[in-house]
């Protein structure tokens, strides 16, 4: 059974102008330590970026709590497997969330065409 679903469209140059402004400030921001060691050697780094922060935001609206605590862009790590695959991994602290609302799987997906990015989110419930 479907817990929430959540959509989250932006548009990377809003991104990239964060991104110019603040560096890696900005950068430090939006990803975990795991997802940074990623964005050092990625090829697309604004796409990379965006794709991070929009996904935490859909992933935050599938799970109706918006980005505040337990759900944060700290809580959450999006990390692409060898063939681009998004793979989650959360925190302890949103993991014990996730357990106590029995809330089982979560996937994401993203789109983009030209400068916008979507991204889209399933939260699956074990009730």
């Amino acid at each position: 059974m479907i817990f929430g679903i959540g959509l989250d469209l932006l548009n990377m140059t809003r991104v990239e102008r964060l991104f110019d402004r603040y560096g890696d400030r900005f950068v430090e921001h939006v990803l975990t330590d795991e997802e940074s060691l990623q964005f050092r050697t990625a090829r697309r780094k604004i796409h990379y970026l965006a794709t991070r922060f929009s996904g935490k935001e859909a992933i935050a609206k599938a799970l109706g709590t918006g980005l505040r605590s337990p759900v944060t862009l700290h809580s959450i790590s999006i990390i692409s497997s060898e063939i681009g695959k998004p793979d989650l991994f959360f925190d302890l602290k949103l993991k014990q969330y996730l357990d106590d609302n029995r809330i089982g799987p979560i996937f994401v997906s993203f789109s983009h065409e030209g400068d916008m990015l979507s991204a889209y989110a399933i939260a699956e419930s074990l009730v």
